[in-house]
C-alpha cells in the first residue's frame, strides 16, 4: 500500500504496530507506547494509521497505480491506552477506481476502542513515479513486526513545530521520513499535523489538558516541497466544539487537506 513506508527510517513505520493473518483475514496490533499517547490516550492519529494501513494493505494489489487515500474518519473514546488496540476492516464498496472501508479497533478484552471509516481511490502510475513497493504477506509480517519504535514523542520525531498554540497553527517540514513512497506526506503524518493544530488550541482555549477524539480528513492534494501550515478557526464554544483544520503547502499556497476535529478535557 502506497502509505503503509515498511522499513525503520518512516516515523509511521515505528509506531509499534505488528501485523497477524487469522484465516487469510489480516490483523494489525498496536502496542502503545509512552511516545505513541498523549495525556494516557492513544493519539487519535496513530489509530488512524491503523485504520488506514489495515484497509489499504488489502485493496492495494495493482503494482501498477497508487492507491491514494482520499478522505477518513476517526472516533474514539477517550480512555486511558490498552495493553493493546487490535484493528480488522470490513469492505463497504470495492469498485474499479475506489474503495470504501469501515474499521473497528479494539482492546485486549475485545471491548471496543475506536471505529473509522476509510476511502481510497487508484491512479495510474506514470513512468516519470518513484518504484511503488508491493507488499506480499510474507514481507508484512517481517516488517510489521513491532521492532523499530519511536525514542522520542511522535510530535517531536515527526518535527511538528507549535508557530502560534493559541490559533492552532503548526507547521512540519517535509523530510523524507514523514512522506509515503509517492512523495506525499503521509497519511496518519498528516492526520497528526491536524490533530496537534486542534489540541494546541483547545488547551489554550480550555486552559487545561484535551485529546482529540474525532477526526474527519479530506486529502485534496499531493504535497510539493513544503513546508506545510495549518490554519485554523474554532466553530463554537467549550471544549467539545468543532475545530476547522487547513493544511497548506507553502511552496505553492495549496490547500493540501481539510480536517474536522473534535476534543475532549481531561480530569487530571
Amino acid at each position: 500500500m502506497t502509505d503503509v513506508g515498511v522499513g525503520g527510517r518512516w516515523v509511521h513505520a515505528r509506531l509499534g504496530v505488528t501485523a497477524r493473518y487469522v484465516d487469510d483475514e489480516l490483523f494489525l496490533d498496536l502496542a502503545p507506547r509512552p511516545e505513541t499517547v498523549h495525556h494516557g490516550v492513544v493519539r487519535a492519529s496513530v489509530l488512524s494509521f491503523l485504520i488506514d494501513s489495515v484497509a489499504g494493505i488489502q485493496m492495494d494489489g495493482d503494482p501498477g497505480a497508487w492507491s491514494l487515500t482520499t478522505d477518513m474518519t476517526v472516533r474514539m473514546q477517550p480512555v486511558p491506552a490498552p495493553s493493546r488496540v487490535t484493528a480488522v476492516q470490513r469492505v463497504l464498496r470495492q469498485g474499479r477506481r475506489s474503495v470504501v472501508s469501515k474499521v473497528d479497533l479494539t482492546d485486549d478484552a475485545g471491548a471496543l476502542v475506536a471505529t473509522g471509516a476509510v476511502g481510497f481511490t487508484r491512479v495510474p502510475r506514470k513512468a516519470t513515479d518513484p518504484p511503488k513497493p508491493m507488499i506480499t504477506p510474507a514481507l508484512l509480517l517481517e516488517q510489521f513486526d513491532g521492532f523499530a519504535v519511536l525514542t522520542r514523542p511522535l510530535r517531536d520525531e515527526a518535527g511538528i513545530e507549535a508557530v502560534d498554540p493559541g490559533a492552532g497553527v503548526v507547521e512540519i517540514e517535509l523530510a523524507e521520513e514523514v512522506r509515503n513512497p509517492a512523495g506525499t506526506l503521509q497519511g496518519a503524518m498528516v492526520a497528526l499535523v491536524a490533530e496537534a493544530a486542534a489540541e494546541d488550541l483547545m488547551a489554550t482555549r480550555v486552559d487545561g489538558p484535551v485529546v482529540v477524539t474525532d477526526l474527519d480528513l479530506r486529502y485534496l492534494a499531493k504535497t510539493g516541497a513544503g513546508p506545510v501550515r495549518t490554519r485554523a478557526r474554532l466553530l463554537g464554544s467549550g471544549p467539545d466544539a468543532t475545530v476547522e483544520v487547513e493544511l497548506v503547502d507553502t511552496s505553492t499556497d495549496t490547500l493540501v487537506t481539510l480536517v474536522y476535529a473534535r476534543t475532549a478535557r481531561l480530569n487530571v
